[in-house]
């Protein structure tokens, strides 16, 4: 007996320490996963900050090389110079190999013709034989293109030939097309832009003449832009040298050799991690057992609030008794039909069942329930997608159709309602036999106005029972013989 409840104790024991041994896991694994996901937020808003700021940079400096070639290819006298069967070699020596070399640093510069072959080749402030700039336009045939077809978007007509308007760089749309770009092991900028006039000249139609440049990046200039920008280790380079641990965003290069700024992001997870985790871990455990009580408790408060407010929500909407549409709901989508002019035309059903009072003396009212639930079904059933079927009285209903509104049709689907109703109801205690008069209206056929189509439906109703019961009528015509007996 001893032996036994010490075993039953160490048991209880145990469950106990494991318990709340689980507990303390789920606390330790829920302050863990919150500190790393903090982490992760504040790691991305500072990629999203830094990424942001080297994509500003990574524009800056292509804008920079593309203005300092638009001091050459946006000037009346380079069209001057360059356009017409001669080149002026005077204005390029003067005024193009030393500005690119010896002003710009810029060691490579080529002039295309309109045929896409080389006119003029500039290397390190050098004139060379065009022909050696075929590499370097063959590699760089996409930006010519671009460039190309940026000129025909932008030029307008300047006297007997174009011009382009607008800053060339800076303007909404820019004339020049660029791209971080590998040349002869290299890291640089290409630039492509059409040789256009700045002022007075203007081009012949055709394609322009295209000057492309290549301007070389330092790693002088990346530890500028590091200084800078606040940056660790920025650099430009092909993504197949990017180190696996830096951060990489491509900025362009061919298909064959994307290009990516890489820089070291700074972690302020880190930080979080050894300034949060103390006193994380000594106050989440009170705190989640009262956050946990009171989740618990407003959980389920809240849950009653919702079922009770979608319950609500439903019957104010809708009959108790057979879940069809009431008289609200199909008051709102006549209104909708009528006075909003979804639909240009629409037809009123109104229906009461025949012989019901007889159940309900015969039966009782439970086996009347049971008749109008059954009936209400049979009435959905039929209706289905063409309109809506409404229950608004002990007996009565209202049905608005939207399609199939030719005469015939709808005579026809009212020979089947009474039809359907007909039908033996077999309930708890027996069996009930009950009929339908239905009366038909048109909107805005035979009224102008919900109230009134409404009424005419009514009447036609009247009519209907008058006329002997199980019929339909319309209420535009008073013969007998138009009605479809059942």
């Amino acid at each position: 007996m001893f032996i036994g409840n010490l075993v039953r104790k160490f048991n209880l024991a145990m469950g106990i320490y494991a318990i709340s041994g689980l507990i303390v896991l789920a606390f330790a694994f829920s302050n863990f996963y919150i500190l790393n996901v903090a982490g992760n937020v504040a790691n991305k808003v500072q990629w999203d900050g830094e990424s942001h700021l080297v994509r500003n940079e990574v524009l800056l400096q292509e804008q920079y090389s593309a203005s300092v070639q638009a001091e050459v290819s946006y000037w009346d006298d380079a069209v001057e110079a360059v356009y017409g069967d001669e080149i002026d070699l005077e204005f390029v020596e003067d005024e193009m190999q030393e500005w690119f070399w010896e002003d710009n640093d810029v060691p490579q510069a080529a002039l295309v013709d309109e045929n896409g072959m080389p006119q003029l080749f500039i290397f390190e402030g050098e004139l060379m034989a065009p022909t050696d700039a075929q590499a370097l336009i063959d590699a760089q045939q996409d930006l010519i293109v671009e460039a190309r077809d940026r000129y025909f978007a932008l030029r307008k007509a300047r006297g007997d030939g174009f011009a382009t308007f607008g800053d060339p760089i800076y303007g909404d749309k820019p004339l020049y097309a660029a791209d971080y770009r590998i040349v002869e092991g290299q890291v640089g900028i290409v630039v492509a832009q059409a040789v256009v006039p700045d002022f007075e000249l203007a081009v012949p139609d055709g394609n322009p003449r295209i000057l492309l440049t290549f301007d070389t990046l330092s790693t002088e200039l990346f530890g500028d832009i590091s200084a800078q920008l606040g940056l660790n280790d920025f650099n430009i380079q092909p993504a197949s040298s990017a180190s696996p641990q830096a951060t990489a965003l491509v900025i362009g290069g061919s298909a064959e050799t994307p290009m990516v700024a890489t820089w070291n992001v700074a972690q302020p997870s880190q930080t979080i991690w050894n300034h949060v985790l103390p006193v994380f871990l000594s106050i989440l455990g009170a705190i989640a057992v009262g956050l946990g009580a009171i989740a618990l408790l407003y959980g389920r408060v809240a849950h009653q609030v919702q079922t009770s407010e979608a319950k609500n929500r439903f019957l104010a909407q809708h009959d108790a008794l057979t879940g069809l549409p009431n008289r609200l709901q199909f008051d709102n989508e006549l209104d909708v039909i009528i006075a909003e002019g979804a639909l240009d035309r629409c037809a009123i059903l109104c229906m009461d069942l025949d012989k019901f009072k007889l159940v309900n003396d015969t039966y009782g009212h439970p086996a009347g329930d049971a008749v109008i639930r059954t009936v209400a079904g049979r009435v959905a059933d039929i209706i289905g997608d063409k309109g809506m079927a409404a229950r608004v009285g002990g007996d009565e209903f209202i049905i608005l159709l939207r399609d199939g509104l030719d005469e015939e049709s709808v005579m026809m689907l009212c020979d089947n309602l009474i039809d359907s109703v007909c039908q033996d109801v077999v309930f708890d205690n027996g069996r009930a036999a009950v009929g339908a008069s239905i009366g038909v209206a048109w909107w805005p056929d035979d009224a102008m106005t919900a109230k009134t189509v409404i009424r005419s439906a009514d009447e036609a109703l009247y009519r209907a029972k008058s006329n002997g019961r199980g019929q339909a009528c319309h209420a535009a015509r008073k013969d007998d013989d138009l009605a479809a007996t059942a």
